[in-house]
């Protein structure tokens, strides 16, 4: 049980100095690279630390890299070529080598670490030798429970089946642990996740650390992933991969019904909903354009400040970097740097994941009408009058946005976007400044002629380095239970129950009620889900969950090619936006730099052949 060994503790010691401060007889005795398990765990503040270190394992949040999971869906591209993202949206996966380009995504290696540690926390704190208090014993416990269980779940949303470690074993007694059932993978999260939920019952609210609303919206997260159609037998029999492969236990339910699991992802949800009022969602109509997307700005730019944020990376408490992102020192700083990461060349920026056209024909109109290329209307100016999300999420020719830097104030004096190409009358052509042809980093420029606004803080200057947003990275948003719960009603047939809930995301965000059933009422959901929780790590595990990859990503990325020409006998000066003085053409265009293609087995992720040599008893996912 290595209660004699010693345990390994790096950034830990961030929160050791936050725990127990200048202690300079603890400094004198003991070295800060190693403490002896025993001290740790007769020691209340270097228990709690241990169990702080935990957090460490949640990297640095959906805002760290410029390469989101978005890039890998439908909803996004990623601009940069070389980088391995296109390992998964070509389907060129194999079990050898980094074929995804960042750990966040193939994270099997550094999440059994951190589930090693919360095992040690788990035994250790069990059996309290120390004699601690139960009220500070069952406060930590709850949360190595619950962070446990959140290791696990990220794994099994990316593998299936896990080897299922719940005792603190030392790593050779690790190396011949096969992989459990889907089911028994699911059955353990859950458990863990009750305990916590009751553990943790008393707990104080906390956005960064676990306690009891945090372990009810995380059930809620857990059983609906485990409820959808890629799980079920039935209803994945479909896909080839899993249809050939002859362990299908290890990557969905073999028995039980799918319908008795949404009951429990309804009710799990709902016990979340039934404990937290969420934001804004008493609207009896819905709300205006600008209340709407003041209410959607809100949520993001607010952060944990903002009741709709239930557990996240909180870059002032936390800082910028983790065990598993190493930022924070020097030009690496994570969350801080999502604005660069994302934003216009014309502004200085890498334009690093951006929207595809695909994600922007899912924003309706205001007024709940779909976006179609083929009404002439549309097609004419097809970013006026969408839905109040899209001007809080996007970024688009004519948008308005921050102050330009001094030198980029000669091309743009009016502080919009500029994603098209304008010819003059006399015959000169301006190539937009954020566009791949314009005059600032061009190589830093969108493929797609648009931008993510979301996460990138409206009120900081474009002057990085010397000023790092602050903007929290959302693991856990009420945003997302409501969705759960909808997703359930619709799934067991209570379409009142779900639409009750439906209008009251939609009302918030100024879109009228729902009148759509059956078929259309889920692909209404699927993509107010989509566009909800855009750039938050959703998108990805619910188009395989919902068996919706050749959908997602059976088709080539498309930009807006966007042409503007002066009207004659109108006068400009400078550039800007303006549909009295230019007539604007917009073409939807293939563009030829990822060979998008959906192949089965990309619904599961392959184990690295390094693990399987290690412990030749995993057996490997399907399609490897």
């Amino acid at each position: 049980m290595m209660r004699k060994s010693i345990l390994k503790l790096t950034t830990l010691f961030l929160f050791v100095f936050m725990a127990v401060g200048c202690n300079e007889d603890f400094l004198d005795t003991t070295p800060l690279s190693e403490i002896a398990e025993d001290a740790v765990w007769s020691d209340k503040k270097l228990a709690e630390a241990a169990v702080l270190d935990l957090y460490q394992g949640t990297w640095a949040g959906t805002l760290t890299e410029e390469e989101t999971s978005d890039a890998y869906t439908d909803n996004a591209v990623f601009t940069h070529p070389g980088r391995g993202v296109d390992g998964y949206t070509e389907g060129k996966m194999t079990a050898a080598g980094n074929y995804l380009g960042r750990d966040w995504l193939d994270n099997w290696g550094a999440l059994y670490g951190f589930i090693r540690g919360a095992n040690l926390a788990i035994s250790n704190l069990s059996a309290n030798e120390s004699g601690f208090d139960q009220d500070f014993v069952n406060g930590l416990l709850g949360e190595a429970y619950f962070m446990r269980a959140h290791f696990y779940t990220n794994l099994m949303r990316q593998y299936g089946g896990l080897v299922l470690l719940t005792e603190p074993l030392n790593l050779e007694s690790e190396a011949n642990s096969p992989r459990s059932s889907f089911e028994a993978t699911i059955n353990l999260i859950v458990s863990d996740l009750d305990q916590a939920i009751n553990l943790l019952d008393s707990a104080p609210v906390s956005p960064a650390r676990a306690h009891k609303l945090t372990a009810l919206a995380m059930k809620s997260r857990v059983l609906t992933h485990s409820a959808s159609d890629l799980y079920d037998a039935t209803k994945s029999a479909s896909v080839s991969t899993i249809a050939a492969y002859g362990n299908k236990e290890l990557v969905q339910f073999t028995g039980g019904s799918q319908a008795s699991r949404w009951q429990a992802a309804a009710a799990a949800s709902k016990a979340l909903l039934d404990a937290h009022p969420g934001y804004k969602l008493d609207y009896a109509a819905p709300a205006s354009q600008e209340e709407a997307m003041q209410n959607y700005d809100d949520m993001w730019i607010q952060g944990d400040d903002n009741v709709d944020f239930i557990w996240g990376r909180l870059v002032e408490e936390f800082g910028f970097d983790s065990r598993t992102y190493e930022g924070g020192d020097g030009w690496s700083q994570g969350p801080g740097m999502f604005a660069l990461n994302q934003g216009p060349n014309g502004y200085h920026e890498w334009a690093g994941t951006t929207p595809t056209e695909a994600l922007i024909e899912k924003y309706t109109f205001s007024d709940g009408t779909k976006f179609d290329w083929n009404n002439p209307a549309h097609a004419a100016a097809p970013y006026v009058g969408r839905e109040a999300r899209f001007y809080s999420s996007i970024l688009y020719d004519g948008a308005p946005w921050k102050d330009r830097t001094d030198d980029v104030v000669v091309h743009d004096n009016f502080n919009e976007i500029q994603t098209g190409y304008y010819t003059f009358l006399d015959g000169t052509i301006k190539n937009g400044v954020d566009t791949r042809q314009g005059p600032i980093e061009d190589w830093n420029g969108s493929r797609t002629g648009t931008y993510f606004r979301k996460f990138s803080d409206p009120f900081q200057p474009a002057s990085w380095p010397n000023d790092l947003q602050k903007i929290d990275s959302p693991y856990l948003r009420h945003s997302e239970i409501l969705l759960n719960y909808i997703e359930a009603n619709i799934e067991l047939g209570d379409e009142a129950e779900a639409i009750l809930w439906l209008n009251k995301l939609r009302f918030r965000n100024g879109l009228p009620a729902v009148t759509d059933s059956g078929a259309a009422l889920k692909e209404l959901y699927r993509r107010e889900r989509d566009k909800e929780l855009v750039n938050e790590d959703a998108r990805l595990f619910d188009m395989k969950r919902w068996l919706e990859g050749p959908q997602s990503l059976g088709k080539q990325v498309q930009q807006i090619l966007i042409q503007a020409t002066q009207k004659a006998g109108t006068t400009v000066t400078n550039y800007r936006h303006d549909f009295a003085t230019w007539d604007y053409v917009y073409r939807p265009t293939d563009i030829v730099f990822e060979n998008r293609q959906w192949l089965d087995k990309v619904y599961f992720l392959p184990i690295a052949q390094s693990e399987i040599d290690k412990d030749p008893s995993l057996i490997q996912n399907p399609g490897y």
